[in-house]
């Protein structure tokens, strides 16, 4: 058989092999978001050709991004968790009023964003995040051209997400291995050849995404699916309801990144722009390593909302166990890599000796705590599959508000730059152990109904 028909069939969530089915969904998930954080990562490579300044500006710019994405993923995972479970209850006929529902909604959501087109209001905002001289030059131009993006990545968001509900994962990686070609060739072309700097980066990916959303919408057409669209319907606000039940605190869950990500950028800022740039590539570098743990907590949540539909509470306990031995498997021997060639997976940014050097102490500092990541990654998946987007909300929030933060202030005062990325892996222990006692508490909830022979609410 061949790859692409193996990866594209659809897997029987409910009584395959439990670590075929996950293979299936997370291996193609882990290469879209792959070559969607690429895009991140290729612009980062490029512009800290640029010197820190742009860097800089880049790494405040950053969470607005994030933002946008968080939103997107929370409306994605949303919409996706309910047709998934729609169709692990054979209710067909409710997929199309909520595939076509979550694009205007999406939309709506990033609508305030677009305020920051106005270069007044642009300056004030990231006045704030602590920007100033040539670094707050930097940033308009690399705005202005990410937001008019947004709803291109909101199609592309949608589109795949369709796809996920149905068990294909494939095509949405596709699409951005398109896309992401498009982004690497252009980029350079935009920045260095016709001397656009910063602004090219940002051009190249938003026609990356157009690429992207162009296969997302042919692909959907070809599969006799819904496409995402911008069409009023009656029961429209009904089905905004029922998607925002869940999606809002799984954006909210995702929009503790981007939030938590500025307030440690405003501490890097009393060191300097050097700082914040290495930071930004410790960052970047760190969630590429991440990625295919990000891409099997992905898979938990389609495979446990269809078990969870069908009341098969073994498959899901299953899933639960092929996540951690597999996570764990992985993550050993890519941390031991990490440490020990960080001083090699700089270069391609080919940044000043200062931010260089930072690079490679907060690339090993992160790695640290990166072993106990899969812990808060499996209740995400687990907890957003089952329909409860609080658990992970209140693990995230507590490893980057209450956790890091609070940490990155104290060591700065005390030991400096490096305090600051310390605060990293201090963080993901407490977080760790928060979320076995969160994971534990919702296993044992879900249990506890079974037991008493209730049936499952959906």
């Amino acid at each position: 058989m061949k790859i692409e028909n193996y990866f594209t069939k659809r897997p029987d969530m409910g009584s395959g092999s439990v670590t075929k089915v996950l293979l299936v969904l997370a291996v193609p998930a882990m290469m879209s978001m792959f070559f969607q954080n690429l895009y991140a990562l290729v612009d980062t490579m490029f512009i800290s050709w640029l010197g820190a300044d742009p860097l800089a500006a880049q790494a405040l710019v950053v969470p607005l991004f994030y933002l946008a994405l968080s939103l997107g993923k929370g409306i994605q995972i949303g919409t996706a968790a309910l047709i998934s479970q729609a169709r692990g209850q054979g209710k067909e006929g409710k997929v199309p009023f909520l595939a076509r529902a979550a694009l205007p909604l999406l939309l709506l959501c990033m609508l305030p964003l677009t305020l920051l087109l106005i270069p007044e209001l642009c300056a004030g905002f990231f006045g704030l995040l602590g920007a100033g001289g040539s670094v707050l030059d930097q940033i308009y131009p690399y705005t202005f051209w990410m937001i008019m993006s947004f709803p291109v990545m909101a199609y592309v968001m949608i589109g795949e997400c369709i796809f996920m509900s149905h068990g294909d994962t494939f095509t949405p990686m596709k699409a951005m291995v398109l896309g992401n070609a498009l982004n690497m060739l252009l980029a350079p072309l935009l920045m260095f050849t016709l001397g656009w700097g910063i602004a090219g980066a940002a051009i190249a990916t938003l026609l990356g995404q157009i690429i992207a959303a162009f296969y997302i919408r042919s692909r959907l057409l070809q599969a006799g699916l819904i496409t995402p669209s911008i069409i009023w319907e009656a029961a429209m606000f009904r089905r905004w309801l029922e998607i925002g039940k869940l999606g809002f605190v799984v954006a909210l869950t995702f929009l503790i990144s981007p939030l938590g990500l500025a307030m440690v950028n405003g501490v890097l800022a009393n060191f300097g722009a050097a700082a914040i740039g290495a930071w930004n590539i410790m960052s970047r570098l760190e969630m590429m390593f991440m990625l295919p743990l990000n891409g099997m907590a992905g898979a938990l949540i389609p495979f446990i909302a269809f078990n969870y539909g069908q009341g098969n509470w073994n498959r899901i306990q299953q899933a639960i166990r092929v996540f951690l031995l597999a996570a764990v498997s992985f993550l050993l021997p890519v941390i031991a890599i990490v440490v020990l060639s960080a001083k090699w997976l700089v270069l391609p940014f080919g940044s000043e000796v200062e931010v260089a050097e930072l690079s490679i102490r907060a690339i090993r500092i992160a790695a640290l705590g990166d072993i106990l990541a899969p812990l808060e990654l499996v209740l995400y998946g687990t907890a957003q599959g089952l329909k409860r987007p609080l658990y992970p909300l209140i693990a995230m929030g507590a490893r980057i508000l209450i956790f890091r933060y609070p940490l990155a202030v104290f060591f700065a005062s005390n030991w400096g730059v490096y305090g600051v990325y310390w605060s990293q892996p201090v963080a993901m222990i407490l977080s760790a152990i928060l979320s076995s006692i969160l994971l534990w508490r919702l296993l044992n909830d879900i249990m506890g109904t079974l037991n008493k022979g209730n049936s499952i609410v959906l």
